[in-house]
C-alpha cells in the first residue's frame, strides 16, 4: 500500500512539471546585445562592435580590439517569433574561445527595432542579437 501511495504521489508531482524552462527574464528584458551559456550571462556588449551578414546568417558581438566576443551563426534566416533554428556559437572565455554547435534554438521576439532574443531551453543559452541593414 505505501508503494502505490508513493507511486501516486511521484505521479501527481511529475504532472505538475511541464518540464519547459523559460527563456531568462535577464535576456528577455535587456536592450544590449548578450549571452548567457548555461545559465550563465557571459557576454554584454556595453561599448563595441556589431555585425550581421544576412547571406552567413551570422551575429557577431565584440569589444573594439575582438578580446571579447561571441559569434552567433544560424544555419537557417531568422524570420519570426516562434521559429526554431539551429545555430553555433563561439565567444571568449578568459584567453580561450569556446564553441558549442548544433544548438537549438527558439526565436522568443523579434522586435521592430532588430533586436532578436533566441533561447535555447535544453542547454539553458541564450543571446539577444540585432538584425542590421
Amino acid at each position: 500500500m505505501k508503494k502505490i501511495a508513493a507511486i501516486a504521489a511521484l505521479v501527481l508531482l511529475l504532472a505538475g512539471c511541464n518540464g519547459k524552462i523559460e527563456m531568462d527574464p535577464q535576456l528577455l528584458t535587456t536592450d544590449q546585445v548578450s549571452l548567457m551559456v548555461k545559465g550563465k550571462m557571459i557576454f554584454t556588449l556595453e561599448d563595441g562592435q556589431l555585425a550581421y551578414n544576412r547571406k552567413l546568417g551570422q551575429f557577431r558581438a565584440g569589444n573594439d580590439d575582438m578580446s571579447r566576443f561571441f559569434i552567433l551563426t544560424c544555419r537557417t534566416s531568422v524570420l519570426q517569433e516562434g521559429q526554431e533554428v539551429t545555430a553555433d556559437i563561439q565567444w571568449t572565455s578568459g584567453n580561450t574561445v569556446k564553441t558549442q554547435k548544433g544548438l537549438v534554438f527558439k526565436v522568443e521576439k523579434y522586435e521592430s527595432t532588430g533586436l532578436v532574443r533566441l533561447w535555447s531551453a535544453a542547454d539553458k543559452t541564450g543571446a539577444t542579437v540585432k538584425v542590421l541593414d
